[in-house]
Parts: structure tokens; C-alpha cells; sequence
């Protein structure tokens, strides 16, 4: 897999940056180049035999069988051995995973959605179920029209709100599709199966973690040297471009489909504050992030304005005394919500419930004082909040995957993103 993949756009639309959702038809004859892709997409194939490499696991291709794409994940057609014609349905993953979190938040289970899908990219299905799927998208076909022929429809009152429906009737639908055949430990056992893949996985969905190449080469035991040589085979991009590019496609996600402040995405993505986010961003778009999200805004938000006021209030009240003897029944209280309404928040806003922001903001503070203060880890420990030094130690563990003594002697802390 060591090619340089052709990197997708991150819009779902070609000709609409706003559009949360579009809807095409297309037909490969013949093998494709590698491509990583930077906005989730459906392909369900209508007919047509073939092979599809997915992260470099090989899937047979034939008529039912649907494809499901997340951002950051590289795809390549192998063989074809007979035309594959599919519907293609690109949408915004972001957007969607948020709103489908609000909906699903108070069901006991725990869901992740990303891993849902990435861990099992294909599914085959019956006849009954190839008609549900056509239906679904037959029904966005007709709200967002045909992307490549320029089909715009008059955008009709609720539009999004519509595709916003009809996208998680999919993913509900090919979830309880791929939970009654799991194909991913028959991939896993593929000898062919290069574990180098979930690299741009991990890395997209810890974006908040500010990674670096030193402590992303530890995690997957490689060299920085061979973690660098591989982002720049497959991407094209060097470790640190390569994560610059999925900050920016997060970032404008965020601009376009949120009213966070910059703080807040900066915080999201993984920037060190809004400062270093719209420095980046006027370098690479030519615009401000304000100035983006005046033109290309389109809000649909699951939480109503009232929640949304209280969501800048609650997230800056916890970072502002995260080092302190905080606690979410009290932190609830003051914020006149219960402790299940005020991480349902949360955990659409920024991902995390309160205790998990908690240990974030603690444990990221500690690492900063780690690597800039000679303090024994026990004062750091109490500073960032902590009673002590054992729950401190698995915390830290835990999020960073190595001891606070490790961490200060091995890993390097980078805040330089242009």
C-alpha cells in the first residue's frame, strides 16, 4: 500500500460546501488508484463483480452489497470482472456522528460510531434489505438531486432536518445489517493485512490529543523515521501536513455546521488556541475563520439556542476550575440541569462527559508542567487537581499510554502547527 493515495475533497457536494449530504451514481470498468477520502460516503452497489481493497483488506464486491466509508480511510478497486455500477451517497460525518450522539445519549449502551463502521466497511445484503436502502436513497435523490449532472433541487423547508433522517435510517440500517455477520475477524486474519492502515484512523479521531510524530511512532511501535516515510508514500503528506489537513477539514466542519466559539474548535482539533487556528487557517483558505463561516454557514443544531448559550457557559466554568475540587453533582446544580442533561451536553458538544473533560484538561495541564517545570510528579499531581498520586498515575496512563515519568523523560511537546 505504499503509493501515494489520491486525497478526496472534504465537501459532500462538488458545486455546495454547505450541503450536509449528496447523492450520484457511478460505474467503474476497470481498477482504480488508491484514494483516501476525506468525507464519509455510502457506495451500494447495484451490479458488478470485483474487488475492493478497504485499508488494505480485500472485499468482494457483487450486486447488494454496500460499502460504508468513514473520513480517512483508504480505498482502492483491485480487479473487475464485471462493470460495478453503485449509488454513491457522500455525506458529512461530523455532523451527522453529533446529531446521531444527542439522539442516542440516553440508551445505556455505549456506541461509538466510527469504530461501529471502520471496523466493518462492508455488508451484503438480502433482497429485502437492498430495497430498504434504495428507498432511503431514492428519497435523498429527490431532496438534493444528482450531484454530477448539477441537479439542484429548491431547497424545501426542513431540507436538512430530512437528510439528517434519512442519513441515520442508513446507518441504523447497515449497522443491524453488519451485526448479524461479522465480517472483520475473517479481515483481520488476512496475512496481506497491513496494520499501518488504522494509523490515519487514530490520528483523525484523536485530533484533540495533539499528537506527535514521537508519541504516534511509540503507540504503533515504529520508527519516526519509517511513521514519517509512511504518511509521505500513502498521503503524499508528511506526518505533520497530513494532520494539519484533517485539523483544517475538522475545523471547517465545525465553522459551517456549529456555533462554537474559536476557542472551543481549536480546543476540538487539537490547535493550541484560537490564535494558532486562525493564524493556520488565513494562511491556508485565505480567509479568517470568522469570515468562512459568515459565507458558508448552515446550522443545523440538535441543541436548541438555550442549551447552546449554557454549553459556552458550562465548558468555560469547568476549564476554568478543572484544577480545582470539582464534581458534577454540584457542577450541575449551579447550572440548574440534572447531572444525565448536562453530560448529554457535553457529550455532544466536545465528546466527553464531565469526568471525562475532567481528566483531559488535568492530565493535558500535568504534561505541560512535566515538560516546562522541574516539580516532583506528586506536586504536579496535586496542582492539576488531584489528591493523589496514584489516581494521578492512572489517569495519565491511561490517556497518554505511558507513565508521567516516561512522558517528561521521552516525549516532546510541539505547538508549532503551520
Amino acid at each position: 500500500m505504499d503509493r501515494i493515495s489520491e486525497l478526496q475533497t472534504q465537501y459532500s457536494s462538488s458545486f455546495d460546501k454547505r450541503k450536509i449530504c449528496s447523492y450520484d451514481i457511478e460505474q467503474i470498468n476497470e481498477p482504480t488508484k488508491s484514494i483516501m477520502h476525506q468525507e464519509s460516503r455510502f457506495l451500494f452497489f447495484t451490479s458488478g463483480k470485483g474487488i475492493i481493497k478497504i485499508n488494505d483488506v480485500p472485499y468482494e464486491v457483487k450486486p447488494n452489497s454496500c460499502v460504508a466509508i468513514v473520513p480517512w480511510v483508504i480505498t482502492e478497486v483491485t480487479k473487475v470482472e464485471e462493470p460495478m455500477q453503485f449509488i454513491k451517497i457522500v455525506y458529512n460525518f461530523n455532523f451527522l456522528n453529533r446529531n446521531i450522539k444527542t439522539a442516542y445519549i440516553d440508551a445505556k449502551e455505549q456506541f461509538n460510531l466510527f469504530n461501529e463502521i471502520s471496523n466493518s466497511p462492508m455488508i451484503y445484503c438480502n433482497e429485502f434489505e437492498a430495497k430498504n436502502f434504495i428507498k432511503i436513497m431514492d428519497d435523498i435523490k429527490t431532496e438534493v438531486g444528482i450531484e454530477s449532472i448539477l441537479d439542484v433541487k429548491q431547497e424545501k423547508i426542513l431540507t436538512n432536518v430530512f437528510i439528517t433522517n434519512k442519513i441515520m435510517e442508513m446507518l441504523i440500517w447497515y449497522i443491524r445489517i453488519e451485526q448479524k455477520v461479522d465480517l472483520s475477524t475473517e479481515n483481520n486474519e488476512n496475512p496481506g493485512f497491513d496494520e499501518r492502515a488504522v494509523i490515519f484512523k487514530y490520528l483523525y479521531s484523536h485530533l484533540s490529543e495533539k499528537q506527535t510524530l514521537k508519541s504516534v511512532s511509540s503507540l504503533f511501535f515504529m520508527s519516526e523515521s519509517s511513521l514519517s516515510k509512511y504518511c509521505q508514500k500513502v498521503t503524499g503528506h508528511s506526518f505533520h501536513d497530513l494532520l494539519n489537513e484533517m485539523r483544517l477539514v475538522k475545523t471547517m466542519d465545525f465553522l459551517m455546521y456549529s456555533d462554537f466559539s474559536l476557542n472551543i474548535i481549536a480546543e476540538l482539533v487539537g490547535f493550541n488556541d484560537a490564535s494558532h487556528l486562525s493564524k493556520f487557517f488565513a494562511k491556508r483558505i485565505g480567509t479568517t475563520p470568522n469570515q468562512y463561516r459568515k459565507i458558508n454557514q448552515n446550522v443545523v443544531n440538535m441543541l436548541n439556542p438555550e442549551e447552546s448559550n449554557i454549553t459556552y457557559e458550562l465548558i468555560g466554568h469547568i476549564s476554568n476550575l478543572f484544577t480545582e475540587n470539582i464534581n458534577e453533582v454540584e457542577t450541575a446544580k449551579e447550572f440548574n440541569m440534572s447531572v444525565v442533561e448536562m453530560n448529554r451536553i457535553l457529550l455532544y458538544t466536545i465528546e466527553k462527559n464531565f469526568d471525562e473533560f475532567i481528566r483531559y484538561l488535568r492530565i493535558n495541564y500535568a504534561c505541560e508542567l512535566l515538560k516546562s517545570t522541574e516539580e516532583n510528579i506528586l506536586d504536579i499531581a496535586v496542582t492539576v487537581g488531584y489528591n493523589n498520586a496514584k489516581t494521578f498515575n492512572n489517569h495519565f496512563l491511561k490517556l497518554k499510554g505511558m507513565t508521567p515519568s516516561k512522558f517528561r523523560k521521552t516525549v516532546e511537546i510541539q505547538y508549532d502547527y503551520d
